[in-house]
């Protein structure tokens, strides 16, 4: 016992070797003679929680905000990675007639064309990961490489996303919601309590089917109005309203007329997307109004709007050092070009 006393510090520090509730040496001559049932080891009855415990090997992923931008206003690559400036060419028919006579050189017919321009803009992030750490988690059952890689994808996802929805100050690069070629936005109309008082304008301000579904027939007005007549109950179209607000959809009255029944059936070719950006809730702090869009998908078989990017991904080189690895991604967006901003009505507050 006092030879191993001497020995023990000694063994711990240099060796790694550490053994709690041992007191001493002994051989098996000293154990036989023990006295019987005595116990060497320190008194235990259990046994090491990691044998007990069951580690489930599908990889549970939290929830984050979908990016719906490119379900909703279409996507399209434009250029690549090396271009900068992207210019739109756009032509007005123009002229005018009069009245026929022989020798009358009177009446005229011309064309306009101007260059839109946008800007793009190129962003980037690094994965990183080391040895040591992909072994450890792979003891886990967790492929570590991987997972940081969808990361690293879906950073740049969402990156874009919030392009194609506000786009980027101080450059020519602007978002679905936000452009400034847009029509100004219009208000909801005020929505009446049970009572018959003002009770606000907003889609939550009532539960009245037909209130909501007015809202959307101003918008509609508004829209016939700045097609110059280009525009039919049966022209396909899209509505988009904030996902805070897809539970007005359902809103009932004493008929049972439902407001989704409602657009189904006056407009049968309106299709309807929910988009967290347009709420103030769900937007991360980008939007301070509640609002909707109605567009028209096409003009004469041109798309109204699209987003657009440079390139959807680029994996540059893998970097390896002494014991971890690196590797750059980027992406290039234009965010949202609306051809036709004529063909979209904004309404905010709803």
């Amino acid at each position: 016992m006092n030879m191993f006393r001497k020995d023990a510090t000694r063994l711990a520090q240099d060796w790694g070797v550490v053994m709690p509730g041992v007191r001493g040496y002994y051989s098996e001559m000293a154990a036989d003679a023990l006295p019987p049932g005595l116990p060497v080891t320190a008194p235990n009855s259990g046994i090491p929680a990691i044998f007990t415990t069951y580690t489930d090997p599908k990889i549970i992923k939290a929830i984050i905000t979908p990016t719906k931008s490119e379900d909703i206003y279409g996507s399209a690559k434009k250029g690549d990675w090396v271009t900068d400036t992207a210019q739109f060419p756009m032509v007005e028919l123009s002229g005018y007639t009069v009245a026929y006579d022989d020798y009358s050189p009177a009446g005229d017919t011309d064309a306009n064309a101007n260059w839109p321009q946008r800007q793009s803009f190129h962003y980037q992030t690094w994965t990183k990961w080391g040895e040591r750490e992909v072994e450890r988690m792979g003891a886990a059952k967790i492929d570590w490489v991987n997972q940081k890689n969808e990361a690293s994808i879906s950073v740049l996802n969402k990156n874009q996303n919030l392009i194609n929805l506000f786009g980027m100050s101080g450059l020519e690069l602007y978002g679905a919601l936000n452009d400034p070629n847009l029509p100004a936005a219009i208000a909801p109309l005020p929505k009446l309590t049970v009572s018959g008082t003002s009770g606000g304008n907003t889609w939550l301000d009532t539960s009245d089917p037909i209130a909501v579904y007015n809202d959307i027939l101003k918008a509609f007005q508004k829209l016939t109005v700045q097609m110059g007549g280009n525009l039919t109950l049966e022209t396909p179209m899209t509505l988009v309203i904030p996902t805070e607000r897809q539970q007005c959809l359902l809103y009932t009255n004493q008929f049972q007329v439902v407001l989704s029944d409602l657009l189904k059936k006056n407009l049968p070719n309106l299709k309807i997307e929910t988009l967290p950006e347009a709420g103030t809730t769900l937007s991360g702090g980008n939007s301070s109004v509640t609002m909707m869009q109605l567009f028209v998908d096409a003009v004469d078989g041109q798309e109204t709007v699209t987003t657009a990017f440079t390139e959807k991904l680029r994996a540059h080189a893998v970097e390896r050092y002494s014991s971890n690895f690196r590797q750059k991604k980027s992406q290039g967006s234009w965010g949202t070009i609306w051809f036709y901003p004529m063909a979209c009505v904004t309404m905010t507050g709803i």
